[in-house]
């Protein structure tokens, strides 16, 4: 069975400015860009809590769109500008993931030049 490169999109989250799809489809997995803590409008919240929890709503939203779901996610990445922010990214980590019963497989990465002025940026592959 050959399998097609679908391309994915939520108008609920900001349109990369580069040339970058929100998400890829390919067959029964669906891959997600990095998202950030920017809303629909492209606008970034303030603080690393609030830019967690869009970048989280953001990923969320295209994995609906790719006719995916929080629950079938298999494996994120996580940037963090600092070592200490990984407190508050597992904070809203758990609001998203703790109360599954097999949690995602994760991979954190400190990365202080991820891109200003973003603190927090998360990508993962899912099921469909």
């Amino acid at each position: 069975m050959e399998f097609k490169k679908e391309k994915v999109y939520s108008p609920l989250v900001a349109t990369p400015t580069h040339n970058v799809s929100q998400a890829i489809k390919y067959g029964n997995l669906v891959f997600v860009s990095g998202m950030v803590g920017e809303d629909e409008k492209e606008v970034l919240k303030e603080g690393l809590e609030a830019q967690c929890e869009q970048a989280f709503l953001n990923m969320k939203n295209v994995l609906e769109a790719a006719g995916s779901s929080l629950e079938k996610v298999l494996f994120c990445q996580i940037f963090i500008a600092k070592r200490e922010d990984r407190a508050i990214a597992n904070k809203v980590w758990d609001r998203y993931f703790l109360d599954m019963d097999v949690a995602p497989a994760r991979y954190t990465v400190v990365a202080p030049t991820v891109a200003e002025p973003y603190l927090f940026e998360i990508t993962c592959v899912a099921g469909v």
